[in-house]
């Protein structure tokens, strides 16, 4: 009995990992979230610390890492180069020089999935959630996981099995801020940060709407030029594995009779399709994941398994949807001859050939019960955010976040602009656009008739101001501090960064190099005993160089 005791354990050892048993196994670091965050947190976790145990939770239904990246179906990489290089290095780098800026979503899986292999003390505990969190003076002691798996309906449940987990340090990787909201730390939720002025009513400081969510989805029969190519508003673009992606529409959105018809039905019941994005799934492939269909008023932090209990949200706005309902109607919208014969009108015709492009001979890919393949997660772009303090007082997004939206929008190519304040404890750069998909269906006619994007639209302020970021911003190690637990880090969607920065910062390969510094910041605390919180300047000098020695870029 006692050598297959052994023999048992030098097999499960040989997997990679430690066993999680039902009693409470002890772990050095947990990180919840399994998309790109959580992954480079636990990558680079594992690197800076071999000897200690890492928890990466996935809490998507399926048994897969990547989140949103993969089984959601977002494999257009939102990258944008500043001065002709790419700024989000570290564990990105690596991933995205492997897979490419459009890529196959099984690919990328197991490129994390191979990453994350090399490293013995990493253990991967799939489709588990949150069901409790036992804290002790403003610190997480425990974690009650439950599994989850999606039921026929849709909707995504709890199962039978539990597991009690024990943890020094603490990583909220996750997309509804779960972890970071259930230990009791002070967020705003959506844009109640924004100034009054902007908050349509009902919305006020304390109820907000997040940005409109989407569901990912598949077709076949996307027409592509023999080359790389700009006709009008549409750009198709093969990258360096061979892969299309294409970004085009907003014509069609905005004068196509069709299209304006079905937004000017549909809307009010919370469905819109936008100009698209889409990227083929991988090289050769014929099938691509589609990024056009606005799903409004979706709560990202509601699940229907929580429904009844006290971890639903008490504060969601009244024709709010939890996440699993937004999901079933979305997939049911999708399944529709009215939605696929109005995504066919999203085409192109080349003047000097005559030949059509895009999507005019579109069909779904389904699976086995007819129903349209879908991302298993849904698209949310937002949901809440920590709070600097205890204290946050509402309508003010240039206060109380780690990540100002001022800083984000003006930052300076050098040390000494918004963000200067940001430079001694930064952890990595953050780029992109600040891209709002919409909160509401009006914003998408806030001029009086269709336009994308709407960003300036919905903030003319922000416009007068100088528009879209022209540099990237410092993202500081107290963007990863909730406001009061002390040994728990969040990466993920409740980091603290203001609702407009948020639309900047919220793309995969920022939260990936939040992800990163997440990893190192929880080894160097465990090393020298100190809460995250209480790191000196010699200790944030250790991460930065460390992040650096791992292909973090830091320096503008």
């Amino acid at each position: 009995m006692k050598k297959m005791t052994l023999a048992l354990l030098i097999f499960m050892l040989s997997l990679g990992g430690y066993w999680v048993s039902s009693s409470g196994q002890k772990m050095d670091v947990v990180i919840v979230g399994g998309g790109f965050d959580g992954c480079a947190a636990a990558r680079s976790a594992a690197v800076a610390a071999p000897d200690k145990k890492i928890l990466l939770v996935v809490t998507e239904p399926v048994q897969s890492v990547g989140g949103l990246g993969t089984v959601g179906g977002q494999n257009f990489t939102d990258i944008r180069l500043w001065q002709g290089q790419l700024v989000t290095q570290g564990s990105f780098g690596r991933w995205f020089a492997k897979a490419g800026q459009f890529y196959s979503t099984e690919r990328m899986t197991e490129i994390i999935r191979e990453d994350l292999s090399q490293f013995n003390n990493i253990k991967t505990l799939y489709s588990y959630d949150i069901e409790q969190v036992a804290t002790d003076k403003n610190k997480i002691k425990e974690l009650t996981l439950r599994n989850i798996s999606r039921k026929e309906s849709g909707e995504v449940g709890w199962g039978q099995d539990v597991k009690k987990i024990n943890g020094k340090i603490f990583i909220d990787a996750s997309v509804d801020g779960r972890l970071t909201r259930l230990a009791g730390n002070t967020v705003s939720v959506g844009r109640a940060d924004w100034p009054a002025t902007y908050l349509p009513a009902p919305e006020n400081g304390t109820l907000a709407r997040q940005q409109a969510a989407t569901l990912m989805f598949q077709v076949k029969g996307v027409k592509t030029p023999p080359k790389n190519m700009r006709i009008k508003d549409w750009e198709f673009v093969r990258d360096a594995k061979g892969s299309w992606g294409l970004a085009g529409g907003k014509e069609a959105f905005t004068s196509n009779p069709k299209v304006v018809g079905f937004n000017e039905q549909y809307s009010p019941q919370g469905f819109a399709i936008k100009p698209i994005n889409a990227a083929a799934n991988g090289k050769d492939s014929d099938v691509w994941w589609i990024n056009c269909l606005l799903v409004f008023n979706v709560d990202g932090r509601a699940h229907q398994r929580d429904k009844g209990s006290s971890l639903y949200p008490s504060d969601l706005l009244p024709e709010h949807l939890n996440v699993d309902e937004a999901w079933v109607k979305a997939r049911e919208f999708i399944n529709t001859d009215t939605f696929i014969d109005t995504l066919r009108e999203f085409k192109v015709q080349n003047p000097s050939t005559g030949e059509w492009y895009g999507f005019g001979e579109a069909e779904l890919v389904r699976e086995n019960h007819n129903l349209p393949i879908v991302g298993q997660s849904m698209y949310i772009r937002e949901s809440l955010h920590s709070a600097t303090s205890n204290e946050l007082n509402t309508n003010e997004e240039n206060n109380h976040y780690a990540i100002t939206t001022n800083e984000a929008q003006s930052a300076q190519s050098h040390a000494s602009g918004t963000d200067a304040d940001n430079y001694q404890t930064r952890i990595g750069l953050g780029y992109y656009m600040m891209d709002i998909n919409a909160f509401v269906p009006e914003d998408l006619k806030a001029t009086g008739q269709y336009d994308w994007p709407v960003t300036k639209h919905l903030r003319p302020d922000w416009e007068a101001a100088g528009g879209q970021p022209k540099n990237p911003v410092y993202l500081p190690l107290e963007a990863l501090l909730p406001s009061h637990t002390q040994n728990l880090l969040v990466p993920g969607y409740g980091a603290s960064i203001s609702s407009f920065a948020w639309a900047e910062l919220r793309v995969l390969p920022n939260l990936a190099v939040l992800g990163d510094a997440a990893g190192v910041t929880a080894v160097r605390s465990l090393n020298v005993t100190k809460p995250p919180g209480s790191l000196s300047k010699e200790d944030i000098t250790w991460i930065q160089e460390k992040l650096k020695s791992f292909g973090a870029r830091l320096d503008k």
